[in-house]
């Protein structure tokens, strides 16, 4: 697994390390875990608060962006010990949760279907929201403290979510492909294309790996921003980190 390179160097910069406090490897995992508890609850609240505010499109935006810098707190963490695979505490919730309110629950006036979807439809957590919190389990899991992650979670999250914002209000130029949503070429190219360079290098230095050479990243985010700008209806948040994935060896190799 991708966390393996890096046990050692994660290992010195737990949060017991930072706090400067002897616990356990579990006890300071579990504490790490409950920390990602806390950021994704003050997330959400103040996704309520930007919804009553600003309308429920930036309120979802938002909450998408900020739930994708989740994995800043990887790194308090302590890849010794099994017990660091409860950093997808906070995913495999949502995920549950996003499931049981969207095809059971069904309830248009649940704070989360207003927060979280565009039309107050509870069927929308089952596109976006739950395929984006599958993600964050899959990448916590089986590519922890790594370069696919970061490269992934700066798409999805930073250049993904910011593009409809910047679509939104400063878009003028739109366009759409078969099967595909309207996008902006402002949202594209000033949300997903540079919104990818500076998650890239924002997650990057975040979790202390290796920053992949400039060519490498321009090549990336021209991938992500065509993926977003192609990609069918409700289907950008599994296509998006797909493509990540399987293009960076071969960019790597180019330019690496």
């Amino acid at each position: 697994m991708s966390y393996t390179a890096t046990a050692t160097a994660t290992a010195t910069a737990t949060l017991a390390h930072r706090l400067g406090i002897e616990v356990s490897p579990l006890t300071n995992n579990i504490a790490a875990a409950l920390l990602t508890v806390v950021y994704v609850q003050v997330v959400l609240g103040a996704g309520g608060v930007i919804q009553a505010r600003l309308g429920a499109d930036v309120s979802r935006k938002f909450i998408h962006v900020m739930a994708s810098s989740w994995l800043v707190f990887w790194p308090l963490f302590d890849t010794m010990h099994w017990s660091w695979r409860l950093n997808i505490l906070v995913p495999a919730v949502m995920s549950l949760k996003l499931f049981y309110k969207g095809a059971i629950l069904r309830d248009a006036n649940d704070e989360d279907v207003r927060t979280m979807s565009r039309s107050s439809s509870p069927s929308e957590l089952l596109y976006g929201p739950l395929q984006f919190t599958i993600i964050m389990n899959w990448l916590g899991l089986f590519h922890f403290m790594s370069e696919e992650a970061a490269i992934i979670m700066a798409a999805l999250g930073m250049g993904d979510g910011i593009a409809p914002l910047i679509g939104k209000y400063y878009g003028k130029h739109s366009y759409r492909m078969p099967l595909s949503s309207k996008k902006t070429l402002e949202g594209s190219i000033g949300g997903v294309f540079l919104g990818t360079i500076g998650g890239v290098y924002f997650f990057s230095y975040m979790l202390g790996i290796p920053v992949l050479t400039l060519q490498a990243i321009l090549t990336l985010a021209t991938i992500a921003m065509v993926v977003e700008g192609t990609s069918f209806n409700n289907c950008d948040n599994i296509l998006l980190p797909v493509a990540m994935l399987y293009s960076l060896k071969y960019v790597k190799d180019m330019f690496v």
